[in-house]
Formats: C-alpha cells, sequence, structure tokens
C-alpha cells in the first residue's frame, strides 16, 4: 500500500529516509527519542544547543545495550562533550 506523508522540516534539516520513517511506524519496532533539552535540563551548567547535539551524537554513538542510555552516562557524555569544546575553544 503506498501512502503519502508530509512534514515540515527546519531549513538545512536532511530529508529522513523511507526505511526510517517505515520503521518510526512499524509497530515491531521501538525508539527511544531524547532531546537537546533532556541534556540541557539534566545539567547543572548551562549548556549549548551544540554541544546538546554532540552529546546525542555521543548517545547514539557509544551506548552500551547493557547498560542503556541513563542519566549517569548522558552525565558522562556532557562532561566529555564541555571539555572538547573547552579544548577547541
Amino acid at each position: 500500500m503506498k501512502h503519502i506523508i508530509e512534514i515540515d522540516l527546519k531549513e538545512g534539516q536532511s530529508l529522513p529516509r523511507a526505511e526510517d520513517i517505515a520503521r518510526l511506524t512499524d509497530p515491531d519496532w521501538h525508539a527511544d527519542w531524547w532531546h537537546i533539552s533532556d541534556i540541557q535540563d539534566n545539567s547543572s551548567e548551562e549548556i549549548s544547543d551544540d554541544i546538546a547535539r554532540d552529546v546525542l551524537y555521543l548517545m547514539a554513538k557509544y551506548s552500551d545495550c547493557n547498560v542503556g542510555i541513563n542519566w549517569d552516562s548522558i552525565s558522562v557524555w556532557t562532561d566529555w562533550a564541555i571539555e572538547q569544546a573547552e579544548e577547541k575553544a
């Protein structure tokens, strides 16, 4: 069956792949969603959007399925992303 889906994307945001959209709507898959505001709200420091996006990237790349994503791991990745940003400055 074919359907047409209309979505609004932020400027510069890539078009999602058809496979990703199909997976998101398939009841046999589970997705865990995090937003930059989750990272920012969890930190005692003020975190920029760019650093929060770096943390999301680290979460996606280095999360361990045996541990999962939790506030402790997010704090470690946040600290690391802040240190990297400070070294670049």
